[in-house]
Order: structure tokens, then sequence, then C-alpha cells
């Protein structure tokens, strides 16, 4: 924590975030990095989550030196401010002393299918996660955080199967007999 706060203090909260402007999902990094300067690390999540549905992941496997990082102004005339490692910090620090899970939206009646390799709704191998869990290295994204998320998603009203091929198990067809409205083919 002491080392995250001290990192966080670097950041220089630019009136216009350059760092913003480089990060895909629009993360508030001056934002979120304020608080974790303050020691407010369970607001910093609440900011980051606003934009970020999964940043125990991102904040590993993101490029982030490629993407906010590379437009800190502080790495004009030294080291960038480590926001990927904040990022993951936050997430960590979260997941190890809060790791409240959301709650069940209420539903509209619309049933989707997700096919695909990520956490989703019907799942070609045993463990939800896809490439999450079987392409990356465990050094780089440990699975019980992979685990955990898909669990945060549970919570949510999401069912995951798995072992399911879609067009060997069950066809696109089978799951618009079964009621599904949609289905978003996410295979990788």
């Amino acid at each position: 924590a002491e080392m995250a706060i001290n990192e966080a203090k670097r950041c220089l909260q630019c009136k216009k975030p350059h760092c913003v402007e480089g990060c895909p999902v629009n993360i508030h990094i001056p934002e979120f990095i304020h608080e974790v300067a303050e020691g407010n690390f369970e607001k910093a999540y609440e900011i980051i989550t606003d934009t970020n549905a999964l940043p125990a992941l991102s904040g590993r496997v993101c490029p982030q030196e490629t993407q906010c990082e590379s437009k800190c102004v502080r790495g004009n005339k030294g080291e960038p401010v480590a926001i990927g490692r904040l990022e993951r910090f936050v997430a960590d620090w979260y997941r190890e002393n809060i790791n409240a899970m959301p709650k069940k939206a209420e539903s509209n009646g619309i049933k989707v299918a997700v096919v695909g390799s990520g956490p989703s709704l019907f799942e070609a191998l045993h463990t939800a996660g896809g490439v999450l869990v079987y392409g990356i290295p465990e050094f780089r994204l440990p699975k019980a955080i992979v685990a955990n998320e898909v669990e945060k998603l549970k919570a949510q009203g999401v069912e995951v199967m798995t072992d399911m091929v879609i067009g060997k198990v069950l066809s696109i067809d089978e799951l618009f007999e079964m009621g599904f409205e949609a289905v978003y083919v996410a295979s990788g």
C-alpha cells in the first residue's frame, strides 16, 4: 500500500490528461490515482469499475506501456506513472479486503446466448475463461483471479455452462428454440 501511495503521488493530475486518451476504455485515470494517493483504495476501485468491469485482468494483461503510460507527461523526462501496476494493486486490494459480489440486475426478460472463449454462457472447454485460463501463463494472470471474475459474473445472474461446444452439443437454431433472442459468438 505504501509503494502504491508513493507511486500515485507522482501523478501530476494534468488538467488535460493524455493518459485517458491513450486508454481504450477511458478509465478515469487521474481520479482513481488521486484516490490511491489518498489511501482510498475502495473509492479508487469504484472509479475504475465505472468504465472497466475487469481491472484485475486488464491491470495484468493490458499493454499499458503503449497505451495510457505512453501518454503520461511524466514519461517525457523519466518514468511515466505506473498506471497499470496501480490498477492491478487496486483490484487486488479490493479482492483481498472486500470482494463484494455485484448485485444481480433486474431481468428485462431478454435472454442472450454468449458463445465464446472468454467468460461466457456457453464455454467449449472445462473451465470458463477461455484464453484467460488456457492461453495466458499463471505468472502473468493467476487462474484464481479469472475464477473470481467468473464468480462475479455468476453473481450478476450469468449462467455459465462448460463443455458446451456450440455446433456439436447444441446448434445455433437450438439456442433460439431454448428462448434466446440473440446469440453473440465470441470465439476469439
